[in-house]
């Protein structure tokens, strides 16, 4: 109890200072009072008797000391008092305040703005138990190129599940779009089809119900679905009774089984949109008994058992790899494992999921450090032009016997009043600076929706504003030290080494800056040659005023491609109808999307194989079904031939087929494709499809990748054959409007008049498209030429300053100069040429390090070399060029000095 009235005591006297001081004048004034009572009672008269109770009771001041001390808050009312000085002397201070705050806040600010990214993306944990442990499966063939990478095949997913030691287990699983009936009506949904241990795998929980298991999974099994815990809540309202209850996905009866807590997720696919949640799960009941097919459509990923390294498991998956064709002959050859280099590779899934992203990130952060940097070197070189103007101020203040402490704490309590200021300022700052990145970052960002400033990133603002302050101070407190050793009262004193030592290190600060600043825009300029090259590109399509949107056919009545193209065609010729609508066709992938995958072809000319085996070829591509107007809605060039009509589907015997140039140019070089014979999906027994016309070279995913190599078949098969199965189409429409989503009612209402249980979603701009293709180019090329400009202007407010600041203290000397006939162009150019000996250090400098940091943008370049001469020489004039003018501003000042003054000075 007597420590917490202690404390109590403590907080009034802190923040009850007068009274308390008051109290203690009164005790004094009582005690003394007493003694000189004491005193006239021994006989003493009342003048003496309070003369000699003073001078019993001592010196009051010394008194009063000791109180204070004995109340323990001394250091505080010391650091409140340096508080309140330091605030008065930054109010009488406001411009250099002001840019100081502004400067740090900006600096802290996009700092904590990149981290913001950095941490939700790269830093923090995928959302899945132990996610360290999970590995994607891809399936990469080198014989097709560097970056071909295949998905997994049935047989791989039962061979892994069976024999692979390393792995806890693997699971397969497949996005899809599917139609599906709810209370409100028909709607789109992404539907997720898994193999039995997929939800377990990835930390799932049954909110209701349970998940799917082994006997769902089971061919032949009734069909069952698991509802999203946000899918649950918006179309059934948390209803318990939706157990039991029959959904009707893509015309088919599924019982709803359970609901999966929130939270889970699949794994997002690099080029995927962000927000393309699940929002049904179903079983994918593979058959282990076969057929096995050299088709890897099917993502997977595993866990590795516990102890097992990633490591050994790639070891392990290598071994496997091996015994394929041994086991499943109707899906390997020898020849294409060892001639097509197959094999399944293993990715930490957070390192898959990030790619390239972590990288560009990282890059981006060091470039705001760097920004940072310049910031802080610009608010030292203002401490020190305004320590300059103190230095008679702290020898005066040494003089009448302050000590080192104190005189150096006040200036020390400035650099943190500053940094605390400009941290404060940076959260807003950083909120701003999120909310314009998420504005222009890529969709395919991930956890682009939960992107925010949170505890971490708050923490991280903070603790950065402590290190600048600690840097700020350090520095100030290194100067002082300096000055108090070489300060004296007199004028000269000014002109001492010490003076020499200030200009080197502001010297030595705008080096820095200039160095740094060009780094940064090497490197901006290395990415602008990137994105000058890409846009040399012919993209191959057309996407002005097109428009894309997706339709799928269920199984039931659309069962065949027959009655899927019946129904296609009518859509084509109501939208064909509409007005504003100048062309419409569809395809199954689109460019820029990343669809197109690699399907084996089967070829009549035996040749073919020959030319394919001499180099190191396989026989596969992206295999599209399409229909007649496609071509023409997308803005794909026809080289040679034809392209399809509606005859090639209501007589679908001609068998005709249409290529891309890639596809032409890979399997029969320097031939005429036309009337060459081709069969889908690898069957060399035919029947084979004859080339009937070449098309354009579209792209996969992006510019930077080499064009796809495509076949597209028309939508009917030749009757008794296979191939594939048109139920998921992109309608894409040309029309001559500025604004092509207007026509979207319209097209939905055509599909309607068709058949009203197919719904028409996700309608987009095709431009969009090739944008966004190009977004990752883009986000890093802004975001780090935003950070190149606020360097150089940083730098250039420096050098400006330092400049400034010679003009003034040679003031005298210029205006004598002037005065023995020396010409405005003989100051100024002496003003330049002084600042420039600082520029060509920073230029030499910098250059030195962009050349060894430019080579971490190597990956991120295209037609490009990290060290190309044009970048550095571009960069190097735009410094020089704004170095001049910030030094010819305080250069045109020192001309016009009145020689007069500086007479009358002398």
């Amino acid at each position: 109890m007597s420590d917490f009235r202690h404390l109590l005591l403590r907080f009034r006297a802190l923040f009850r200072k007068a009274k308390v001081e008051e109290e203690l004048d009164l005790e004094i004034r009582h005690h003394i009072e007493l003694e000189t009572e004491e005193n006239i009672r021994k006989g003493i008269n009342p003048v003496e008797a309070r003369r000699k109770a003073m001078m019993d009771f001592g010196a009051v001041e010394f008194h009063k000391e000791r109180a204070r001390e004995a109340r323990g808050i001394r250091p505080l009312e010391i650091a409140a008092a340096e508080l309140r000085y330091a605030l008065r002397r930054l109010g009488r201070a406001p411009v250099f305040t002001g840019v100081s705050v502004l400067t740090l806040g900006l600096g802290i600010g996009a700092t904590t703005a990149i981290f913001t990214l950095l941490d939700r993306v790269v830093l923090d944990p995928l959302p899945y138990p132990e996610a360290e442990r999970l590995v994607r499966l891809k399936s990469p063939v080198p014989a097709l190129g560097p970056a071909a990478e295949w998905e997994s095949s049935s047989a791989q997913y039962f061979y892994y599940n069976r024999d692979a030691t390393a792995f806890e287990g693997v699971a397969a699983y497949s996005r899809r779009a599917a139609n599906v009936m709810v209370p409100s009506g028909p709607r789109r949904a992404h539907m997720a089809v898994v193999s039995e241990g997929a939800l377990p795998l990835l930390g799932a929980r049954p909110a209701l119900g349970r998940l799917l298991d082994a006997e769902d999974d089971r061919p032949g099994a009734p069909p069952v679905a698991v509802l999203s815990h946000a899918f649950w809540t918006q179309e059934y309202g948390r209803d318990p009774d939706v157990l039991g209850r029959l959904l009707s996905l893509n015309g088919e009866p599924y019982e709803v089984v359970g609901v999966v807590d929130g939270g889970i997720e699949l794994p997002h696919e690099p080029g995927m949109p962000s927000g393309m949640d699940t929002d049904i799960w179903v079983p994918m009941r593979l058959d282990p008994s076969g057929p096995f097919y050299n088709s890897h459509i099917t993502p997977m990923i595993g866990r590795l058992a516990v102890g097992s390294a990633l490591e050994g498991a790639q070891a392990e998956m290598d071994r496997l790899v091996q015994q394929l064709p041994e086991l499943y002959p109707s899906a390997y050859s020898r020849g294409f494992i060892d001639n097509g280099g197959f094999h399944t590779r293993l990715y930490s899934l957070k390192d898959y999921i990030i790619g390239d992203l972590g990288q560009r990130l990282w890059i981006l952060m060091g470039a705001v450090g760097l920004v940072l940097l310049i910031a802080c070197a610009n608010v030292v070189n203002l401490f020190l032009v305004r320590m300059e103007g103190r230095r008679r101020e702290l020898a005066i203040r040494a003089a009448l016997g302050a000590g080192r402490r104190a005189i150096i704490r006040p200036v020390l309590t400035e650099s943190l009043l500053l940094a605390v200021a400009g941290g404060i300022l940076a959260v807003p700052v950083s909120l701003y600076a999120v909310r314009v990145m998420m504005s222009m970052a890529p969709a395919t960002l991930p956890a682009l929706a939960d992107i925010r400033l949170d505890g971490a990133v708050l923490i991280f603002a903070f603790g950065l504003s402590l290190v600048v302050s600690l840097a700020l101070t350090g520095l100030s407190a290194a100067r002082h030290r300096q000055d108090l050793a070489a300060s004296n009262l007199a004028e000269g004193g000014t002109r001492s080494t010490a003076g020499r030592e200030r200009q080197r290190i502001r010297a030595a600060l705008v080096v820095s800056q200039v160095s740094l600043a060009l780094v940064l825009i090497v490197g901006a300029g290395l990415l602008v040659e990137s994105f000058r090259g890409l846009l040399r590109i012919d993209p191959g399509i057309d996407p002005e005023g097109a428009l894309a949107m997706e339709i799928f056919l269920p199984g039931a009545p659309y069962d065949d491609t027959g009655p899927m193209w019946g129904f296609y065609s009518q859509v084509l010729d109501r939208v064909r109808a509409i007005p504003g609508v100048t062309e419409a066709g569809m395809s199954d992938v689109l460019p820029f999307q990343g669809g197109f995958g690699c399907t084996v072809q089967a070829f009549e000319d035996q040749e073919v194989y020959a030319h394919l085996e001499e180099a190191e070829l396989t026989t596969c591509a992206g295999q599209e079904p399409t229909t007649p107007g496609y071509f023409e809605a997308m803005g794909i060039p026809v080289l040679q031939g034809r392209t399809f009509t509606a005859a090639d589907n209501d007589q679908p015997e001609r068998g005709v087929v249409v290529v891309s140039r890639a596809f032409a140019q890979q399997f029969w070089p320097g031939e005429d494709p036309i009337g060459k014979g081709v069969a889908p999906s690898g069957r060399q027994e035919g029947p084979f499809y004859r080339v009937v016309g070449v098309v354009g070279d579209v792209y996969s995913s992006s510019l930077e990748e080499d064009p796809a190599v495509a076949i597209y078949y028309p939508i009917v098969r030749i009757p008794e054959s296979a191939g594939w199965w048109p139920n998921y189409m992109n309608l894409v429409v040309t029309t001559g409007l500025s604004d092509p989503l207007s026509v979207y009612p319209a097209i939905r209402q055509a599909v309607r008049d068709v058949d009203p249980s197919i719904p028409v979603a996700n309608p987009l701009e095709v431009r969009n498209l090739l944008a966004e293709s190009m977004s990752r180019v883009t986000f890093t090329l802004v975001l780090l030429g935003v950070a190149a400009g606020i360097a150089l202007v940083l730098a250039a407010i420096g050098l400006f300053g330092v400049v400034s600041y010679l003009v003034a203290r040679r003031r005298n000397e210029i205006g004598l100069r002037i005065a023995l006939g020396a010409q405005s162009l003989q100051v100024e150019g002496m003003v330049v040429v002084g600042s420039l000996k600082l520029v060509v250090v920073g230029l030499g400098l910098g250059l030195a390090i962009a050349y060894g940091v430019s080579r971490v943008l190597g990956s991120l370049l295209f037609g490009v070399e990290p060290t190309d001469p044009a970048a550095y020489l571009a960069a190097g004039v735009l410094v020089t060029s704004v170095a001049l003018l910030a030094s010819w501003i305080p250069a045109r000042r020192a001309a016009g000095v009145d020689p007069l003054d500086a007479l009358r000075a002398e």
